[in-house]
């Protein structure tokens, strides 16, 4: 697709990989829907960011997911792209899963970008084609303890994808993955944890230092190239090609 003068949606466009997406599509000519449940985050974002509009949103909130795309399609009058990007990490032992966490981890990070879709969907097939990439992780190529349910739902979010990038080509709409590894962002003080004596008898060695990842902005130059391109599977290293063989 081309990026200039598009419309599109960045969920988790507060902070980190949607931030930087977000500053990325607009350097590139792109206006941005920033949605996001802070807004005086999103505010001071969209200050830097020629026409873009915000809209506060909370993802696990479906009424409110439909409210948002309608309202960028009023704003703009057309939806060219959608980037699922928001999502939370929930480490807890397979012994130790709260059903009620799960069940709301599987809302955020599964059901939410399923009905941002099916609202975009339409949309774009109305245009005659657009763009959704959606964010999974590499952890879903991986069986890491104490993060099956965290994996599991971007498990479900792969199969989701691809099989909807089969239901939509005939559309010429393009849907994409993009597989980040370990990023610098508040992705680790923001997850879930069970705290429990299970998840630390797994625990060999020190905790994750996030901050030795790649940058939000690496990860964002390969959602720009997925939106650009259209493939079916970005991976931050080529070297995660091979995790899930």
């Amino acid at each position: 697709m081309q990026i200039q003068n598009s419309i599109v949606i960045v969920t988790g466009a507060s902070s980190g990989i949607g931030l930087s997406t977000a500053r990325r599509l607009a350097q590139q000519g792109a206006k941005v829907v920033l949605a996001a449940r802070s807004v005086e985050k999103l505010q001071e974002v969209s200050r830097e960011l020629p026409d873009s509009l915000v809209v506060p949103t909370d993802m696990t909130d479906f009424q409110a997911i439909k409210d948002m795309v309608r309202k960028a399609e009023l704003h703009y009058g057309r939806v060219d792209a959608l980037v699922n990007n928001a999502g939370r990490g929930y480490e807890a032992t397979i012994e130790e899963i709260e059903p009620e966490t799960f069940e709301m981890l599987f809302r955020l990070n599964v059901l939410a970008p399923v009905i941002a879709m099916q609202q975009v969907i339409p949309i774009m097939r109305k245009q005659g084609g657009g763009a959704i990439v959606n964010i999974s992780s590499g952890t879903s190529l991986m069986k890491i303890p104490a993060y099956g349910a965290y994996s599991s739902s971007k498990r479900a979010l792969n199969g989701l994808s691809l099989t909807a990038r089969e239901e939509l080509a005939a559309d010429n709409i393009k849907v994409s993955l993009v597989y980040p590894a370990l990023t610098a962002t508040n992705f680790g003080a923001n997850k879930i944890s069970s705290n429990s004596n299970a998840r630390q008898r797994l625990q060999n060695g020190p905790a994750t230092d996030y901050s030795s990842g790649d940058t939000p902005e690496y990860i964002a130059e390969i959602i720009l190239k997925a939106l650009l391109e259209g493939e079916a599977e970005y991976f931050a290293h080529e070297r995660m090609k091979q995790l899930g063989k």
